[in-house]
């Protein structure tokens, strides 16, 4: 008996031409197995017979079977005590396993209850095990082979499979039981033991939702026996109130929002319904947060509406009650209010020893609530540094490898150096920041170890997995938890990539090459494997390279005594391209610009090989000024520049003396801001917010006076947005807005650099098709698309089986290589643009009636955000019909 292996094996002697031989079937054939028979002539000697007498010698015959599955399906009955109950309360389920014969049995349960609703969307469950165990296997058989067996283990799927949503339980006011608890998942116990009557009970409280609920419960013996069963009931009640309000809302939104109001009770009276809000949203008109209803109850499902302004970005809370004939039903649920996505700063940022003086002019058209003036000084460049995390972890996230390797890389600098001086970085939640980033980074390795880009690739970068593998060393050198599977399958990569580089399709010459192996050996150092082999090689392309490539290699020579001649003649080489001048020193550009090899990379890697040879240089001091004058804004634009730089400025930091005790006070205009006194590292640091109401309009000048001659380094921003829609933006991109009702040609509108006059009126129920124009004049690598909702759209996710297959957008030009869709917009990617206009197409359903803001779209490049186009904001009107 045979498969990947000999099962069973037995020698016997027989006779005739139909012998017939018995075997025992086994669990180990299972599922399926063959039967082989090698049948050896005896007889005669070979050397007696006469000469072609005999064909064979030996004859061999194999004949598959399959074994019946059945006796490995259990027996699983769940049922619930209550066909029907109302929410919130309790639920008793009762479970009985048996074996096939219908004999009880003692096993494990797996008992998960389901909002159905949400199954419906990917029509997810539970595996049937017995297949997966025992899934047919291929017959394999080999003769005169000595090799051992090979066996392959499939990776697990890096999806995740859950939900989560939801609140406490609370009581509401007087007699009305609020419902607030909404969650998709309302039960899940992993190890439920039956007794040897094979029964087991659950008792578990419900959820607010109104809604069926499904029961799955997956079923093992401990003996490769399994089973699974499922049922539903259903919690509801005769009067239902449901929540009519869009997924978020912006400040400015006029949401003509309330309740549906479902009256099963067959009886007629009077309604009452209460509502309130809170936490930035408010009724209109008056302004109240609370308002009443009384009218007639009617049959059916009718639907109540209140006019809501939404003034103050945050987590609002709606909640309404409803009370009819001595029955009643309410519920209170967040309103998400996001930020208006389109805002204007201006940064001025330096270090001198001298007074600074800022001018100012705030105009009278500015939003008052939104924005103002925050000052931030201090006698070290950590001010400098915390204001650039800051701004890069407050971007737009985007699942992508380089944003969070570079995230991860600037949290793990803050971190250590926050502990080396006793620095408070709580409100930067490094910790927090480094977790989110280290979970992106797992869900887009590859089984080879190696990291992709971005989701839906499935080729590994090999720069990317080296940049990958330097950020995961100075995490743990921070002191964050990595996983070790993490690291240990990626070096597997990196080496791979130092031994064999031309196993990349895109790498065929020696400069490729060597980059590969160089960009592994670095990050194989950091992670505790130093390694010198193929430096010869290397070398031998130095010339060849980029310069942030030759800064690298130097660097890395520095560590090896015997290549010590080498280093000093390389890094003479490097320093001869440094252009010093009284203030600053600034390394050459290369001929050819791309993300990896920028103004900023190389400065901060040029920084890092001075401070590696000699950190009390005149020349560190004024490369550390030119690299801070690579800032637009107060940051050095992508992800990957910031930690680039802050890397080589918290190496330089921890390099610099301790700072001089001075004075400094803030002055704007004729008002006295603040004052504050610099002791050391003691009270290096000094922080000040204005808000725009209360800062001056017009002309005025901000002046940071100094009384002694120390350092003084100061990061001012001034954030504000106007008032009304804004007009687009083209800085090197161009994309434009169309409306289109779903499967139709005719456009409803566009929206291109100028803000509509009019507005875009739809009724509710309707479907469009946004289509997206993004128009470059030139080459362009690595752009980011957005493109934010309105909250009365919500966008369609044809990956849904509950999408409506008849409706379509339009084709998306096929170098858009990544889109997913959020509750607030849109986001889609591309590697590589060519000279041309491209298309993006996305369909969206007109929702809850009201008057939305509508952010414009924008196109930008990832690691030169400041070259981008956005679109004119607008205002969507959704109005009942």
């Amino acid at each position: 008996m045979v498969r990947d292996k000999p099962l069973y094996e037995k020698v016997i002697k027989v006779k005739g031409g139909a012998p017939e031989i018995q075997f025992q079937v086994t669990t180990e054939m299972l599922p399926n197995a063959a039967v082989e028979a090698v049948l050896v002539r005896q007889g005669k000697p070979i050397s007696e017979l006469e000469p072609g007498s005999l064909e064979n010698l030996a004859k061999i015959g194999l004949t598959p079977f399959n074994i019946n599955l059945e006796d490995q399906y259990l027996q699983v009955q769940v049922n619930s005590q209550k066909a029907e109950l109302e929410p919130g309360s309790q639920q008793t389920l009762d479970l009985t396993l048996t074996d096939s014969k219908n004999q009880p049995l003692r096993g494990q349960l797996t008992v998960m209850v389901v909002n159905d609703s949400v199954l419906q969307l990917n029509n997810y469950r539970p595996p049937n095990l017995v297949e997966t165990v025992y899934a047919e296997q291929p017959i394999s058989t080999r003769f005169s082979d000595n090799r051992p067996a090979v066996i392959l283990s499939q990776m697990a799927s890096s999806l995740a499979k859950g939900w989560g949503f939801g609140g406490g339980l609370s009581t509401a006011t007087a007699n009305t039981r609020i419902r607030k608890d909404f969650q998709a998942l309302a039960f899940y116990q992993g190890s439920i033991i039956t007794n040897n009557q094979g029964k087991a009970t659950v008792n578990f409280k419900l959820p607010d939702d109104l809604t069926t609920w499904r029961v799955m419960v997956v079923a093992t013996d401990g003996n490769h026996k399994f089973g699974s069963s499922e049922t539903t009931f259903m919690t509801t009640q005769a009067l239902i109130s449901n929540p009519i309000l869009p997924q978020f809302a912006r400040p400015g939104d006029r949401i003509l929002a309330g309740l549906s109001i479902t009256n099963l009770t067959g009886e007629k009276g009077k309604l009452n319904i209460t509502g309130t809000v809170n936490g930035g949203i408010q009724f209109s008109p008056g302004n109240a947060n609370q308002q009443t209803l009384k009218t007639n109850a009617e049959a059916g499902t009718n639907a109540y509406r209140f006019p809501i302004l939404v003034k103050q970005a945050g987590e609002a809370q709606v909640k309404f009650t409803t009370e009819f004939n001595g029955k009643s039903d309410g519920f209170e649920v967040p309103l998400p209010v996001k930020t208006f996505d389109v805002n204007e700063q201006v940064i001025e940022s330096g270090r001198t020893t001298n007074s600074v003086t800022i001018p100012l002019n705030i105009s009278k058209k500015v939003v008052p609530d939104f924005g103002g003036l925050d000052i931030n000084l201090a006698s070290t460049l950590i001010p400098q540094l915390t204001a650039s995390a800051q701004q890069v972890f407050n971007q737009e996230k985007w699942p992508f490898l380089e944003p969070a390797v570079s995230e991860l890389i600037i949290a793990a600098n803050m971190q250590i150096l926050g502990k080396k001086y006793g620095q408070n970085f709580s409100n930067l939640q490094l910790p927090e920041r480094a977790k989110t980033a280290l979970a992106n980074i797992e869900e887009l390795q590859q089984e080879d170890g190696g990291i992709v880009a971005y989701p839906g690739s499935r080729v590994s970068s090999p720069f990317l997995s080296a940049y990958t593998g330097e950020a995961l060393a100075q995490a743990q050198n921070a002191g964050f938890s990595v996983n070790s599977e993490l690291i240990n399958s990626l070096k597997t990569y990196l080496t791979q990539g130092v031994n064999d580089p031309l196993k990349y399709d895109f790498c065929s010459d020696e400069v490729c090459k060597n980059q590969i192996r160089l960009n592994a050996l670095i990050a194989l150092d950091k992670l505790g494997e130093k390694r010198s082999d193929f430096l010869d090689d290397i070398l031998q392309n130095f010339d060849k390279f980029d310069q942030v490539t030759q800064i690298k290699l130097v660097r890395y020579l520095s560590q090896f005594p015997q290549w010590k001649q080498e280093y000093n003649t390389l890094f003479e080489q490097v320093q001869k391209q440094i252009y010093v001048t009284g203030r600053t020193a600034t390394l050459n550009l290369p001929p050819e610009y791309d993300w990896l090899n920028s103004a900023t990379t190389i400065q901060s890697q040029g920084l890092g090989l001075l401070l590696t040879k000699n950190p009390q240089s005149t020349t560190v001091d004024k490369l550390v000024e030119s690299l801070l004058n690579l800032r637009r804004d107060g940051t050095w634009g992508g992800s990957y520049d910031n930690a680039q730089a802050l890397t080589a400025l918290t190496a330089y930091s921890q390099t610099e003396a301790t700072p001089p005790n001075f004075n400094v006070a803030i002055n704007l205009g004729d008002q006295t801001l603040g004052e504050t006194q610099f002791k050391g590292y003691k009270d290096s640091n000094f922080s000040l917010n204005i808000p725009m109401s209360e800062l001056p309009k017009g002309e005025n000048n901000l002046i940071l006076e100094q009384s002694n001659q120390g350092k003084l380094n100061y990061w001012v921003a001034y954030r504000y947005r106007l008032e009304g829609n804004q007009p687009g933006r083209l800085n090197g991109l161009r994309i434009t807005r169309t409306i289109r009702p779903a499967n139709e040609d005719k456009v409803l509108k566009t929206i291109d650099l100028n803000s509509p006059k009019d507005l875009l009126k739809v009724t509710p129920g309707q479907v469009f098709d946004i289509g997206l124009d993004i128009i470059t004049d030139r080459p362009v690598n690595q752009v980011m698309i957005t493109d934010p909702l309105p909250a009365g759209f919500e966008a369609i996710d044809a990956s849904f089986k509950t999408s409506n297959l008849a409706l379509e957008a339009q084709k998306s030009s096929w170098q858009i290589n990544y889109q997913t869709v959020h509750n607030d917009r849109i986001i889609a990617y591309s590697d590589r643009l060519e000279p041309g206009i491209y298309q993006l197409h996305y369909l969206v359903r007109s929702v809850t009636p009201g008057e939305y803001l509508w952010p414009g779209a924008e196109a930008k490049l990832q690691h030169t955000p400041e070259q981008f186009g956005r679109s004119a904001s607008t205002t969507l009107l959704v109005s009942k019909p």
